[in-house]
């Protein structure tokens, strides 16, 4: 097999595989080999003996730029290796179809169903995962705060990808939600983002920082706006904690003399509220 062609197959079959353990499971994963035709070969690709029956998929890249993914038994009965070696010279279909059974895909995807035409729900998303529905997610975590707008990282097809911030962002929910922290999105933890109710915090419930919104956020602005470090009009609702926010909680913390690190913490609260 040529070098570029190997490393093209390599990298198809790579995302091809961890998007189909994330769905179905890693015990669902077949072994598998590379070759350059579907040649029915006794040896793989290291030249060890396939002397046993277990099914190893083979890859074959077409000129339309798909790809062949092929289920092959090894057994003792092929008489000719070579009559197998060019499947446009084989006259015997069923000879031939007893030893393959393969399925023709697209090298953005690892079955006939586009990454672009993945619904939210339809699949379970772990990390690796990308497509339409891992961008429907993020745009979920973005809506309920649990992620900043923009952060989501994209591959080289522009797919939106399952990352580590995803992930965290995810456990985090998982956490609020009172389900399992597993950093997965199953159904059920789809289902709960979907119709999820924010909760409302009061000043205290968490730790504050920059980036966060809230009610808790609005009581902080009005506690820092009675301290004439900000200027009215007092506010109502749920705000966001901005560096305005920020600036006036430091200059609030280095009056009293303690770490002016701008996040409201046990002891920032405890001189907010005297």
């Amino acid at each position: 097999m040529k070098s570029n062609l190997k490393k093209l197959l390599q990298s198809v079959i790579a995302s091809s595989m961890a998007t189909l353990a994330s769905t179905y499971g890693a015990k669902a994963m077949p072994s598998y080999q590379f070759a350059d035709d579907l040649s029915d070969s006794s040896t793989d690709e290291y030249g060890q003996a396939s002397k046993d029956t277990n099914v190893k998929m083979l890859l074959h890249l077409n000129s339309d730029d798909t790809y062949t993914l092929a289920a092959h038994r090894s057994h003792s009965s092929h008489r000719s290796h070579s009559s197998h070696r060019s499947h446009s010279s084989h006259r015997s279909g069923s000879s031939h179809y007893s030893h393959y059974s393969s399925t023709t895909y697209s090298n953005t995807s690892n079955s006939t169903i586009s990454p672009a035409n993945y619904t939210l729900g339809s699949r379970t998303l772990s990390l690796n995962s990308y497509g339409a529905d891992v961008k429907a997610l993020v745009d979920l975590l973005v809506k309920h705060k649990y992620m900043e707008p923009n952060s989501a990282s994209t591959n080289y097809s522009g797919y939106v990808i399952f990352d580590i911030k995803v992930r965290n962002a995810i456990q985090i929910f998982q956490k609020d939600a009172g389900i399992v922290q597993d950093g997965i999105a199953g159904t059920s933890t789809i289902a709960k983002l979907q119709t999820w109710v924010p909760k409302t915090f009061n000043l205290g419930d968490r730790l504050l920082k920059k980036g966060m919104q809230g009610a808790d956020v609005t009581q902080l602005k009005n506690i820092l706006i009675d301290k004439e470090l900000l200027n009215k009009p007092f506010v109502k609702g749920e705000i966001n904690f901005d560096i305005t926010i920020e600036q006036a909680l430091k200059r609030f913390q280095d009056s009293i003399g303690i770490e002016a690190s701008g996040v409201v913490d046990t002891q920032t609260l405890y001189f907010l509220k005297k």
